[in-house]
């Protein structure tokens, strides 16, 4: 089975931080630039990702549909939704390819691809009568970043009780989502993550609108699907909302904002 890799680049705006108003034409249009750069990239890298998911799948002789492999298993429901909810999620995982529109339709097309791999797995240890592969727990600041630690593994849980009276603001923020070790390590530093960037329209006037870069988790959900679940990494329903053109919806949503 394919070996689970991360990639990203840190893509943080290569201006500084400022109102939208404060923004001169000059510094908008560094923003599109660094983001054009940073799409371009992650393009290239998601492509590399989602083919050689592919490869995987047709090299492990997988079955063309969810009855094929239930033949194998006998009559298991499980069976049947997991291995046709991986189908979903790669078929998604190329649509958001071709018609990504922003960079987190990127990161969900990447995240999608994996799952369906991870979901492939466990139905096929389960045939196989073997234990079921954990599946990743991703970095909601940027779910192409490393595995978010497991705050809730049995050490950790017994430190964090020993250290109960020494918990902070700091250390509840590191807690409060999944987080990669280096993603934790700036909370607790009092710096900020290396989120993935979305770009977003925002008002300066009745006549004129400016992009920015802003988290890609304080977008709104009517302008973005990924928003609330680490693009795609949580939940089953994203592939079907996908298949149904929802994420064309809700980005034309922005674009007309």
């Amino acid at each position: 089975m394919l070996r689970r890799w991360w990639f990203m680049e840190r893509l943080r705006p290569a201006v500084p931080v400022q109102r939208p108003g404060e923004l001169s034409k000059e510094q908008q249009q560094l923003v599109l630039d660094e983001w054009t750069t940073a799409r371009e990239r992650l393009d290239r890298l998601v492509s590399e990702r989602v083919t050689a998911v592919g490869d995987v799948l047709r090299t492990a002789e997988l079955p063309m549909s969810a009855s094929q492999l239930t033949a194998h298993s006998g009559s298991d429901s499980r069976a049947e939704g997991d291995c046709a909810w991986a189908f979903d999620a790669f078929q998604a995982a190329g649509k958001l390819l071709d018609e990504a529109s922003d960079l987190p339709d990127l990161a969900a097309a990447a995240v999608l691809a994996d799952r369906a791999l991870e979901r492939f797995a466990a139905v096929h240890a389960r045939a196989a009568g073997q234990p079921v592969p954990k599946a990743a727990r991703r970095c909601f600041y940027n779910p192409l970043h490393t595995a978010a630690e497991d705050t809730h593994s049995p050490v950790r849980k017994q430190h964090r009780q020993k250290a109960r009276r020494r918990t902070g603001p700091r250390e509840a923020a590191a807690d409060r989502r999944p987080a990669c070790p280096s993603c934790r390590r700036a909370i607790l530093a009092g710096q900020t993550p290396d989120v993935l960037p979305a770009l977003v329209p925002v008002k300066l006037s009745r006549l004129r609108t400016a992009r920015v870069l802003v988290p890609y988790y304080s977008v709104p959900q009517q302008w973005s699907l990924w928003s609330v679940c680490a693009c795609g990494a949580y939940g089953d329903e994203w592939p079907s909302l996908v298949l149904r053109g929802e994420h064309r919806r809700r980005a034309a949503a922005a674009r007309k904002a």
